[in-house]
């Protein structure tokens, strides 16, 4: 698992989140369900998901301790009642029939082995549940994956890449 600076991610993530506004319009929420959010990150998409959810709630789920800590510091709930983070990982999801949609962005392309996790998912879902999964794929990101692999090789950046695995 990648280490992940919480702040550095809250500060720079934008993008990701313009990508999961637009998916999050794709469920056409009616604002009472219960809503599963895999890698949540620093929890600002995993909120705005239970701002629409009146008589839902959204959990976001993230493998990392430090984002879940910040999720938890950013909204709390005091201020969003039906919103709750937990560290969970998406390979060993441990919910039954518990969520209308399942969603993840811009997260499960880290992971090696996808199998795990669609089979947690489909146990995750009640019976019409539905998912929704936005992740980088072979090719969406063909220049900067090259602007990546170039200064992964550069003799002054090589060191901090040593033994990492990008799946």
């Amino acid at each position: 698992m990648a280490g992940w600076n919480a702040e550095d991610y809250h500060r720079s993530s934008s993008e990701q989140q313009r990508w999961a506004r637009e998916m999050i319009a794709r469920l056409r929420l009616s604002g009472g369900e219960s809503v599963l959010d895999i890698g949540c990150g620093d929890g600002k998409v995993t909120a705005e998901i239970a701002r629409q959810l009146p008589g839902g709630f959204a959990l976001g789920i993230d493998n990392s301790e430090e984002m879940i800590r910040f999720a938890r510091r950013s909204f709390p709930p005091e201020s969003c009642p039906n919103l709750a983070f937990e560290r969970a990982d998406a390979s060993a999801l441990a919910y039954d029939r518990r969520f209308d949609p399942v969603v993840s962005f811009a997260c499960l392309h880290w992971m090696k082995d996808h199998r795990p996790v669609l089979a947690g998912i489909a146990r995750s879902l009640k019976p019409d549940g539905r998912f929704l999964l936005q992740f980088g794929g072979k090719g969406n990101a063909a220049q900067m994956v090259e602007v990546v692999h170039r200064a992964i090789a550069a003799p002054e950046w090589r060191s901090f890449f040593e033994g990492m695995a990008f799946p």
